[in-house]
């Protein structure tokens, strides 16, 4: 096809030109024939700028673990009558104290919580959970949107008291074991050299091989980013999402997010690109943009923050992919 030589070509460009050092994607959908491709190498220097991309290499997802873990699971839970979008998140997690938030209002990033835990660079392990209870929202429920972590944190926190088991366990048994996603996973068992590199810190130097989310680093677990996972694992998903797969949610469940969507965004999932699509990104440099109607898929994985995550021309440049591949929609 036209348009993915045309893809081809952006993202061959954007690693001459230094943007990234490589990219693993993928397309695929209904009627259209699935392929998953592999540019360029795993980093900046050595030993990454030897080593070739190819099947298998773990990413970082960052905020993608929002969309693909946790809102996945929460729907579920929520199919399942163990929640309700309407359910008070101080009914289930005892020390929130802000009666009028909703699962829904963390699911639609409209709970009037801000963007980040204060003080973010004061935060431990000891003190991180306290700090989040203590985060005050900054408007009413339902006013504004504001894409906040520490709303997703809080909807990983009501998996775990539900559920009664860990993220890992929760996501693994309800989303990850059925759709075959075996190497998807806050803490996955491989090789070194099949983790991608990350940024260069003073306080950790090359991170590789652990999530770079500052606050995800501090929890171990966390609903708003941590998972890592490789292009092959999530074929699987967006495969199963697109094709409306009864072991992700039953068909209300699907609807529903292609009906409630307010400021921009559905349960868990952006729509700036059209009402019927749905598309998350990450802040290590990875995306999933889906076409419900059209039944169609694009995933693009990099690591745009290796080594540093000065890289302001990677958004454009995304954003030139997506509406690029959109136009095959058309």
């Amino acid at each position: 096809m036209e348009q993915r030589e045309q893809i081809h070509k952006q993202i061959n460009t954007m690693i001459e030109e230094g943007i990234v050092w490589g990219a693993s994607y993928g397309f695929g959908g209904e009627g259209e024939e699935e392929e998953s491709f592999y540019a360029g190498v795993q980093g900046a220097v050595p030993p990454w700028s030897s080593r070739g991309l190819a099947p298998g290499m773990l990413y970082d997802l960052a905020s993608v673990t929002k969309a693909v873990g946790t809102t996945t699971r929460i729907l579920q839970m929520v199919q399942e009558g163990r929640l309700s979008l309407s359910t008070c998140v101080g009914d289930v997690l005892g020390q929130f104290r802000y009666p009028d938030i909703t699962v829904e209002h963390l699911l639609l990033h409209n709970s009037g919580l801000p963007a980040e835990i204060r003080d973010k660079k004061t935060l431990t392990p000891g003190n991180i959970l306290q700090r989040l209870f203590d985060t005050e929202p900054g408007n009413p429920p339902g006013k504004r949107f504001c894409y906040s972590d520490p709303g997703f944190i809080l909807l990983g926190l009501i998996i775990k008291a539900v559920d009664k088991k860990s993220l890992e366990e929760a996501m693994r048994d309800a989303v990850f074991s059925p759709l075959g996603m075996e190497n998807t996973s806050y803490r996955p068992k491989a090789d070194m050299e099949r983790f991608i590199p990350e940024e260069y810190t003073q306080a950790r130097g090359c991170i590789c091989g652990e999530v770079h989310d500052s606050k995800a680093y501090l929890l171990g677990e966390s609903g708003s980013a941590g998972l890592f996972s490789t292009l092959e694992d999530l074929m699987s998903f967006v495969r199963a999402f697109v094709s409306r797969d009864i072991r992700i949610f039953h068909k209300e469940i699907f609807e529903l997010l292609e009906r409630r969507q307010v400021f921009g965004r559905t349960l868990g999932w952006s729509v700036e690109y059209g009402p019927h699509t749905l598309y998350h990104t990450g802040f290590t440099g990875t995306s999933i943009l889906m076409d419900m109607e059209k039944r169609r898929f694009f995933i693009l994985l990099t690591n745009r923050i290796h080594p540093t995550r000065d890289n302001s021309r990677f958004l454009e440049r995304r954003q030139r992919l997506n509406e690029t591949w959109l136009a095959g929609s058309a």
